[in-house]
């Protein structure tokens, strides 16, 4: 399983690997889902365990049947030798910080998405560019600035990073994006997908079906 190749996606970046949060957004119209190991979640305020420790419920998800991207972690990284465990699950793509990917991430044979660290700087910009792959996580959004609303300045630095990596653009919901901002965003051409997390959708299954069906709606509308 790859990314869809189209516009207006709407992924899912799960607070905690649980598989009644995955049923949830499969069920509200998610497009794509996002699960992360490894890694003390900021936005969330949520840490994830190792590869073996999440496991069971990361195969439960992936048998939700949607299209599951996995962040393999930031300042600890899944290892080497648990590659050939992790190609074995079937992931539709890996998600780290630009900053932060080894090599050997490619070796599980799907897409790596590099993510800005929560800058625009244009060493990251760049970095992004010339990594193999058609996708870019704009996480441009300074911590100081979750959950506040979009900002001017915010869609001026997406255009720079459309305009510099030249790759399709998920913007992730560092902002508290609610879906009548969504069309703002779609008005730069290289933003390619929401991706709606603990901001918007809650820590619970009841509030994150919500919120993604509130997207869902929206986004439908808009590319009808």
């Amino acid at each position: 399983m790859t990314l869809p190749d189209r516009r207006g996606l709407l992924i899912v970046s799960l607070p905690a690997n649980d598989p009644a949060l995955a049923q949830a957004a499969r069920d509200a119209g998610a497009d794509v889902i996002k699960v992360h190991i490894n890694v003390r979640h900021l936005a969330s305020g949520t840490a994830f365990g190792t590869l073996s420790e999440e496991r069971e419920r990361l195969t439960q998800i992936l048998a939700t049947g949607l299209p599951t991207g996995l962040v393999p972690g930031e300042t600890e990284m899944v290892a080497p030798e648990e590659m050939p465990e992790l190609k074995e699950m079937r992931f539709a793509f890996l998600d780290a910080f630009v900053d932060s990917i080894r090599p050997y991430l490619y070796d599980a044979g799907i897409p790596v998405v590099p993510a800005l660290p929560h800058s625009a700087e244009r060493l990251f910009l760049i970095r992004a560019r010339d990594l193999p792959g058609d996708w870019v996580e704009a996480a441009a959004v300074d911590s100081q600035g979750y959950g506040k609303p979009p900002e001017d300045s915010d869609f001026a630095t997406l255009r720079t990073v459309g305009a510099t990596t030249k790759k399709h653009l998920i913007v992730p919901t560092q902002r508290r994006i609610s879906p009548g901002d969504v069309s703002r965003y779609f008005e730069i051409p290289q933003v390619a997908a929401i991706m709606i997390g603990a901001i918007v959708t809650g820590k619970a299954p009841g509030s994150l079906g919500r919120a993604t069906g509130e997207f869902r709606r929206e986004l439908d509308r808009l590319f009808a």
